[in-house]
């Protein structure tokens, strides 16, 4: 029986390499990640093997049979909301027809958007804003700490709800690093309903690596908060180890916030198996910006946070500026900026000084080498940690999300933003841009050979950074 053991487990072992490789062959979107796959999976299936187990699934599969039952509630609510939204909705120009089939969502008029620059301003908008609410509030974020500023949003929602607001809290539990019990039971002793996305579970297993990088806030179904921030203090920049901190987040009041609660309530299904009880009316003209919700998620049957992004860098004609924490690009973007820089597009892209993952700084050194070739300007923030994700594209186009310009973001995470087709708002977001600017030096390249090795080497495992 040993000796049979001894024979038997190194062929089923290699059988399970062989057939993971065809696994990754057939769900791969990318030729560079399957290669890397399929040759680690047939070579060294001992060490690829547990790996692709957890983490090499490129479909969130549960979520998409979830979105496919035509039969739901939910699905019958989506079209429901369509025809709702009937008279807000913009015909499609070349711009956003691409994106419209994307994300299943039309552009919308009749909104009215506020920049929100730095902590103090957006969270004071958003408790203030949440202190008004009459029917619901949808709150969704990546990371929802227990600390001050958590425990001060904890008691603003507590307090709502006991004035009869139906209060939904849905957190990713990885970026929430587990919430302590008593804070949750706090909430959920008040009447707020909580969950936790994609939790960590064994029959999660093959999920595990998919995780929801949305901040969004919905109020009323009528106004909607969509950035970059988390809760947590260092978002104030009050965690003395990190210092300043740097981020953008936005409100947007219209009919675009049910597009949002949209997305809202297709995340709070899957998590629970329960659809949300939410309004859905006809919301009120509040001004006169055209706004679209981006959703890119890994249950989409295209890339379409990759595809957004190069979509946009190639509408641009004058300009398109860039600011992210992160920049390891894949190579559809890697592209766009090529060529944008090459066609005479002025390209900006400013990054942090100070970064909390040292391998994406080491290899976003290799982009940023090749791309300063191509005539694109990288800019280095010095005053503190840069977080905000926000583009901006000629003199109409920006937008402002939760989506990083690396592969966690484009491929592999649940993201959201606003696009925002409008000179005036366009032109606030210029005026931050060109202050932040003001705070940055230009990005140098350390040119020492080893540290050029060292990027590359990087680079080619950048898909999983």
């Amino acid at each position: 029986m040993e000796a049979f053991a001894w024979w038997v487990w190194p062929i089923l072992l290699y059988i399970g390499g062989i057939a993971a490789a065809a696994d990754a062959l057939w769900q791969g979107r990318t030729a560079q990640g399957t290669a890397a796959w399929v040759l680690a999976l047939v070579l060294m299936p001992l060490v690829a093997l547990p790996v692709y187990l957890f983490f090499g699934s490129r479909r969130f599969r549960g979520y998409r049979r979830a979105r496919r039952k035509k039969d739901t509630h939910l699905a019958k609510r989506q079209r429901q909301i369509r025809k709702t939204l009937t008279d807000a909705v913009l015909s499609p120009d070349t711009t956003t027809l691409p994106l419209q089939r994307l994300f299943r969502v039309p552009m919308l008029d009749g909104n009215d958007t506020q920049l929100l620059i730095n902590g103090h301003d957006t969270f004071n908008a958003i408790l203030n804003t949440v202190r008004t609410a009459r029917h619901t509030v949808c709150v969704q974020f990546y990371t929802f700490r227990d600390d001050a500023l958590g425990q001060c949003f904890a008691d603003v929602l507590c307090q709502k709800a006991a004035e009869g607001v139906r209060i939904y809290l849905l957190y990713d539990e990885i970026g929430s690093g587990g919430l302590d019990k008593n804070f949750i039971r706090q909430m959920t002793d008040a009447g707020i309903e909580v969950s936790r996305f994609n939790p960590l579970k064994l029959r999660n297993r093959t999920n595990i690596n998919f995780r929801n990088h949305r901040k969004l806030v919905i109020i009323d179904d009528h106004t909607t908060f969509v950035g970059g921030h988390n809760v947590g203090v260092e978002y104030l920049g009050k965690d003395p180890e990190i210092g300043h901190w740097r981020d953008t987040h936005m409100r947007v009041s219209g009919p675009v916030s049910l597009a949002f609660q949209l997305s809202f309530s297709e995340d709070w299904m899957w998590a629970t198996g329960v659809t949300p009880e939410l309004r859905w009316e006809q919301p009120q003209i509040m001004g006169k910006r055209k706004v679209m919700c981006i959703n890119p998620s890994p249950a989409d049957y295209y890339d379409s946070g990759s595809l957004f992004f190069t979509h946009m860098i190639n509408t641009a004609t004058e300009r398109c500026w860039i600011v992210s924490p992160y920049f390891v690009p894949d190579q559809n973007v890697y592209a766009a900026l090529q060529l944008a820089g090459l066609r005479g597009v002025d390209v900006r892209i400013i990054l942090p000084g100070i970064s909390d993952n040292w391998m994406v700084a080491q290899a976003n050194r290799s982009y940023v080498a090749s791309l300063q070739k191509a005539q694109v300007q990288f800019y280095t923030y010095t005053p503190g940690f840069l977080h905000q994700k926000v583009l901006l594209v000629d003199d109409e186009w920006s937008c402002v999300s939760s989506a990083n310009l690396d592969n966690r973001s484009l491929r592999i995470n649940f993201e959201i933003g606003a696009l925002i087709k409008d000179k005036e708002f366009a032109a606030e977001i210029e005026a931050m841009m060109l202050d932040d600017l003001d705070h940055c030096r230009p990005t140098h390249v350390d040119q020492r050979w080893w540290k050029q090795l060292l990027a590359r080497l990087l680079r080619l495992i950048a898909p999983v950074l």
